[in-house]
């Protein structure tokens, strides 16, 4: 009986202990989440549309030998400039070179007979219609000497304007077949940013506007190269159902550009508002949220650092940063990025990085 009476009383001190330690409920710390910010300001006509580009040459062209026949010279090498008219390869001319002779032998002999026969025409000594006969006879040597001249202009391939050897297609001392691919060549100078846009941005762009254009480069980042768009495709690819729009640039000094490059197109929001000028609420991608078809984002309050959820309604808009048409005012401040864990009256800090 007196060890139930001691073990109560060890229970009680215990429970005493215990409670006097603790000092009562145990209070869990308010939960401060990092969040990035980000103060809303009217868009005006900054720029903010940004597509992905690969850089085009501004001219491009595959070029062929017209005939065949074994490539005899290739004096060329990729990468290599070429000025307009010069020599890209030379054909084995010895065929074209024997039907030029032997056209022109048939033609001297038509031509001597037409010849003959309109001097005895003149004598009566010969029918009119023989002289006809032998008149379309020279006609026709002439138009085959023609096409004999032309084949053999034809096994030399020259440059049709000047430009950089992209590709070699062909091999020298390889038999080539008429239109057989032999080199890309493309054009230096002024190129191309092209991107694939959705049919949406495209019915709105408008192709008569000068609109603010800038393209950075994957290659050089740091460096925004002015552009202009050039034109947009009026039939979309069938896979991707996406328009090319093409943006034509000047690479800047000392820096070599080339083809199969890649970078972005940033495009003002002027390129597709119809020509509206009024300035616009914008905000990044990353601040929108959704639940089923509704968008909000998460408003700060300065003051006490916590959020409040509103609702927004977001104009039809492609990029890094999209419109707001209803919601929000210029000077409010929004959690931009690491919204998906927030909840109503959270307590926040900006994120520091």
């Amino acid at each position: 009986m007196h060890s139930n009476v001691f073990s109560k009383i060890l229970g009680v001190l215990a429970i005493g202990m215990l409670a006097s330690c603790s000092g009562g409920e145990v209070e869990e710390p308010e939960i401060v989440r990092p969040a990035k910010l980000h103060v809303v300001q009217k868009s005006e006509d900054r720029l903010e549309i940004n597509f992905p580009a690969v850089i085009e040459a501004s001219a491009s062209s595959t070029l062929t030998f017209q005939v065949g026949g074994l490539l005899q010279s290739l004096p060329i090498r990729e990468g290599q400039f070429v000025r307009k008219g010069g020599v890209i390869g030379v054909l084995d001319k010895r065929r074209y070179n024997n039907a030029v002779a032997s056209a022109r032998a048939e033609y001297a002999n038509a031509q001597s007979e037409y010849q003959s026969a309109v001097r005895l025409l003149e004598e009566d000594a010969i029918a009119r219609i023989a002289v006809n006969q032998r008149r379309a006879k020279r006609d026709i040597a002439k138009a085959n000497l023609d096409s004999t001249l032309k084949d053999l202009a034809d096994t030399t391939l020259r440059a049709p304007f000047s430009g950089v050897v992209a590709t070699k297609h062909a091999t020298r001392f390889e038999n080539v077949q008429p239109n057989q691919e032999i080199v890309t060549l493309q054009s230096t100078g002024e190129v191309e940013a092209t991107v694939n846009v959705p049919s949406n941005i495209v019915a709105r762009i408008d192709q008569t506007k000068e609109a603010q254009a800038y393209i950075l480069l994957n290659a050089a980042p740091d460096v925004r190269i002015p552009g202009q768009f050039r034109s947009a495709a009026t039939q979309a690819d069938t896979q991707t159902q996406t328009f090319r729009v093409k943006f034509a640039f000047s690479p800047p000094p000392g820096l070599n550009i080339l083809p199969g490059m890649t970078g972005s197109v940033i495009g003002s929001r002027e390129l597709i508002t119809d020509g509206k000028s009024e300035a616009q609420i914008s905000v990044p991608l990353g601040a929108i949220q959704a639940e089923g078809k509704k968008r909000f984002v998460w408003v700060v309050n300065k003051k006490t650092m916590k959020v409040k959820k509103r609702a927004v309604q977001v104009a039809e808009d492609v990029g890094e940063e999209v419109s707001i048409v209803s919601g929000l005012k210029a000077g409010e401040t929004i959690v931009a990025a690491g919204a998906a864990y927030l909840h109503d009256d959270m307590k926040i800090r900006p994120y520091e990085g």
